[in-house]
């Protein structure tokens, strides 16, 4: 896959030629606007084998169905009185960066 920068006024007078370009290649158009970039064109398979993929990743994430039902603040305080955590603002720094609790 090729990198290919295409000003958006070059996009304006060449569409059709871009457009063949991404069929022919596979390759990703990367439209800039004042040198900058503003959006990415890519070939229409190319784009539904990136949301089956992404609709994949999706589907193999873990839920979080009990922070999802009780909110995440009442999850976290039963997850914290179950390690025996009594106080989450006082004893952070030794839980999230193993810092000495004394």
């Amino acid at each position: 896959m090729g990198t290919n920068i295409v000003p958006i006024s070059d996009l304006r007078r060449q569409a059709s030629k871009v457009i063949n370009t991404l069929r022919e290649g596979g390759d990703v158009a990367y439209i800039t606007q004042h040198g900058r970039p503003t959006a990415v064109l890519v070939d229409y398979d190319q784009y539904e084998a990136l949301i089956a993929q992404l609709q994949e990743l999706r589907r193999r994430q873990p839920t979080y169905t009990v922070a999802e039902k009780k909110g995440a603040f009442s999850a976290l305080a039963d997850m914290a009185q179950d390690l025996g955590v009594d106080d989450l603002a006082e004893q952070h720094d030794h839980y999230l960066y193993g810092v000495d609790k004394s």
